[in-house]
């Protein structure tokens, strides 16, 4: 699975996205993990990748920095202004305490 960001154009007041757009983004293969005022989080299969984005996904190593932005589709153009490969996590610990590191 590859996991995504996408960024809302239009920061909601409440944490949560409306129908229609959850809609739209399952139609287009996306499985919402969470949202939040600002942003979703979502994967999908590397087959819908393919077929949204037409290649293949950036690998999950890479550094948040130099993963490239993909095309936004037109059926979500008004309400996504950004769409990223989200960054590997990686559990790490400190003095037995466990955290996510990228």
């Amino acid at each position: 699975m590859i996991k995504l960001q996408l960024l809302l154009r239009h920061p909601a007041p409440e944490p949560a996205i409306d129908a229609s757009l959850r809609a739209r983004l399952e139609q287009l293969g996306f499985q919402i993990d969470g949202c939040g005022r600002a942003s979703v989080t979502a994967h999908m299969t590397e087959g819908n990748f393919i077929r949204l984005f037409g290649h293949n996904a950036p690998q999950a190593a890479v550094a948040p920095a130099r993963t490239p932005d993909l095309a936004i589709p037109d059926a979500l153009q008004e309400d996504i202004s950004l769409i990223t490969s989200a960054p590997r996590h990686d559990l790490t610990t400190t003095k037995g305490i466990p955290h996510a590191s990228i």
